[in-house]
């Protein structure tokens, strides 16, 4: 007769164990907590004029940005160091590739956060790196998001790769933050001739972003609603599409605003109206983006779906929206325009706090798990 260790019927009288946290090394999929951080930090510099106090946190927040932009960056090349594969498998692999549309805009967005906070600092020497600082990032995320963009585009077209997702969206919202941050660099641009180019390549941005996205949009929304659900760890994804919606609505006004260095008052003024009925547009079709991401989100939570960086979609789109309406809010006049913006900022505010906060946890559970393996 065999002898059955102990050891086999231990189990069965001792506390279930809890599962080991699993967390991605350093890759594109991480640059989403930047993205994050990055547009929180630009929505606090730009209150700063009403709210002088909120000068602490946004910069608090860039240093934040910075430190994760500069260590995820240096981890990944590490990586990449060591294994070539890290690198490929994240260009080869269809349900990764995506997440180099974050890499972009997470580098958008601290160039971005840059050019808005250091210059609250008050100090002539801040001011005077603070573009070139930024230049640098959005000719490196602008360059990287068209890549991806049409990288992803032609993937779609010469590849099976499943069903249409939200995430889908990643490398083709990077154009549109680019035309909105490249709007805010026009008037640092001193020959007219760039100063035409710059404006030009955003409003080209812009455009691509806005056909692309409405397509792939469109397909995710689609399946979704008719042929299936999305599933239970990807319900942060849900807010993806708001992005390109908020940013839209950003770079409209940002263009508006700089085309009348090269319009005549009229042109500019007509400029000026379009980019207005294009943001309520655009506010309008917010309501049913946001309603069924809060859907999907609460079944997530509900449905207690485990942590991922990919949480982290809970920030940078909602932070898009916060920028559009500030923007929209401030150039009509409208003060409950202003007011959604403003509770998105606190929305942001609460969103980011969870997912710092849940990334810390893992981190942390991951480290202490690895030993005891």
């Amino acid at each position: 007769m065999t002898t059955v260790p102990a050891a086999v019927h231990r189990p069965s009288s001792a506390p279930h164990a809890r599962p080991r946290p699993t967390v991605p090394p350093a890759g594109p999929g991480w640059y989403s907590s930047v993205m994050g951080t990055g547009i929180l930090a630009t929505l606090l510099g730009r209150e700063t004029g009403r709210l002088p106090f909120l000068i602490v946190p946004a910069v608090a927040l860039l240093v934040v940005g910075v430190g994760l932009l500069v260590g995820l960056t240096s981890a990944f090349m590490v990586r990449i160091a060591r294994d070539r594969s890290a690198l490929t498998s994240t260009i080869t692999d269809a349900s990764v590739v995506t997440a180099w549309g974050t890499v972009s805009m997470g580098v958008l967005s601290i160039g971005s956060a840059v050019l808005t906070v250091v210059p609250q600092l008050g100090t002539p020497e801040a001011t005077h790196w603070a573009v070139p600082v930024d230049v640098v990032l959005w000719t490196a995320g602008t360059a990287l998001g068209v890549v991806t963009a049409f990288g992803f585009g032609a993937v779609l077209i010469r590849r099976d790769v499943g069903h249409p997702i939200p995430a889908w969206g990643l490398p083709i919202v990077p154009p549109m933050v680019s035309a909105t941050t490249g709007a805010a660099l026009v008037p640092h641009v001193a020959a007219p001739l760039g100063h035409l180019a710059l404006l030009a390549v955003t409003i080209a941005c812009f455009w691509l972003s806005l056909f692309l996205g409405g397509l792939v949009f469109a397909l995710a929304y689609h399946h979704h609603w008719t042929v299936g659900t999305l599933p239970i760890p990807a319900s942060a994804s849900a807010w993806i599409p708001l992005g390109v919606v908020g940013q839209s609505m950003a770079a409209a006004q940002s263009i508006a605003a700089q085309t009348r260095s090269v319009l005549t008052p009229a042109m500019a003024d007509a400029g000026q109206t379009l980019a207005d009925v294009y943001g309520f547009v655009m506010l309008v079709v917010a309501v049913p983006v946001v309603a069924w991401a809060l859907a999907m989100t609460i079944r997530g939570f509900r449905a207690r779906m485990p942590f991922s960086p990919a949480w982290w979609a809970l920030t940078f789109p909602l932070g898009t929206l916060a920028l559009g309406t500030r923007m929209l809010g401030q150039a009509t006049g409208i003060g409950a325009v202003s007011i959604v913006g403003a509770v998105s900022i606190v929305g942001l505010a609460c969103t980011w706090t969870l997912c710092a906060t849940a990334t810390l946890r893992a981190v942390w559970e991951h480290r202490r798990a690895v030993p005891a393996a």
